[in-house]
């Protein structure tokens, strides 16, 4: 059939292309206007010091900038406090660099710029707008540089405001520092809240997303590491494992409410959380059912008894959900694993005595 693109279906509202190539947090930015502000008003006294005028009034038109990007950001409007400064460094570098001579290394801040605006570009489900914005952004702050280089080393620079030597190679120093701080800095911010959002996406793949624990491709991960350590083991094997489900749970669901059978499954795993300093592993196995691994090197008549103590309070257990007070119990079945097991027939082997326990009364362990 050939390579098709994958898109969006129509009826799908919850897909939007992101806008804003926003990857700073508005305290960032705050943060980052108000020191590029008092930056360049240390600027204002080096350039009344050197006597460069046009430079005295261009930087109170920066100073003036970061001022109005501050208040923009105090009123959410990010996007366009972001073209603000980015358009005052771009251009204050070029009048610096024209007024000063390139000796000053002002054209070094262009490249904490195209830092700043290409690394948005990868951001993902970015308006094609916005790319091509940073595109066209980005090739003209390198065409800028090297224009810049070219008109240097062809003479065509004013050379009335030229800064001595001795001064110039300092603040080439100082400038250099400053513009691949820049890219320090954005790309140490870019990295942090990718291995964040990676995190967040990982954690998301993990965990179920009603009750936070272990979904079950999570807990079947752990269970063939568990059964890969035993088969690897020459001691007497001590992996137990048990499968737990809420009796009459379809009732619940009828009798109040689906939200409440949702906050029923919540109330299990909360009880089972209170096993895990004793290092019970559980996850949702899938509807109202739940797998347990017992402890590390735990025998299966000590697993047995927590898997009783389990049981007993979840039937003395009472909850509040919906205006009702509810209680329910669990059937588990348990299962220990022996030598040349899979993980599939030991989990086999635990739902056939959770059927013996639905099958005999319900509200018991069958092991």
């Amino acid at each position: 059939m050939g390579n098709v693109k994958e898109q969006p279906s129509m009826r799908d509202r919850t897909y939007r292309e992101v806008v804003d190539g926003d990857y700073l947090t508005q305290k960032q930015y705050k943060t980052m206007a108000i020191s590029l502000c008092v930056t360049h008003f240390l600027f204002e006294f080096m350039y009344l010091w050197l006597g460069c005028i046009p430079m005295v009034i261009i930087n109170v038109v920066s100073i003036f900038s970061y001022i109005v990007s501050y208040i923009y950001l105090q009123r959410g409007k990010t996007f366009t406090t972001v073209y603000i400064m980015l358009s005052e460094v771009f251009f204050h570098a070029i009048f610096a660099s024209i007024f000063l001579g390139m000796a000053c290394g002002f054209q070094l801040w262009l490249f904490g710029t195209l830092a700043s605006v290409f690394l948005p570009f990868y951001i993902p489900d970015l308006a094609r707008k916005q790319k091509k914005q940073i595109l066209v952004f980005s090739a003209f702050i390198i065409a800028t540089f090297i224009v810049l280089t070219v008109m240097n080393n062809m003479g065509l620079f004013l050379t009335y405001y030229n800064v001595d030597p001795a001064i110039a190679k300092v603040m080439y120093c100082c400038n250099a520092c400053l513009g691949f701080g820049a890219i320090i800095f954005y790309t140490s911010i870019y990295n942090f809240r990718l291995a964040y959002k990676n995190l967040e996406l990982q954690r998301a793949a993990d965990h179920d997303f009603l009750t936070g624990i272990y979904n079950r491709q999570r807990i079947q991960k752990i269970l063939d590491a568990e059964i890969q350590r035993e088969n690897e083991q020459s001691h007497e094997n001590s992996l137990s494992v048990a499968i737990a489900d809420i009796d009459f749970f379809k009732k619940i669901n009828d009798t109040y409410g689906h939200l409440v059978g949702d906050d029923a499954l919540k109330e299990l795993t909360s009880i089972f959380s209170g096993k895990l300093d004793s290092g019970l592993l559980y996850g949702r196995w899938g509807g109202e059912e739940f797998l347990l691994i017992a402890p590390e090197n735990m025998p299966f008549s000590k697993f047995t008894d927590m898997l009783e103590e389990i049981r007993k309070q979840v039937e003395g257990n009472e909850f509040e959900s919906g205006g009702h007070n509810v209680k329910f119990t669990i059937s588990i079945g348990a299962a220990s694993y022996e030598k040349g097991m899979t993980a599939e027939q030991l989990v086999n082997l635990a739902d056939d005595k959770l059927y013996n326990a639905k099958e005999t009364g319900r509200n018991k362990i069958v092991y």
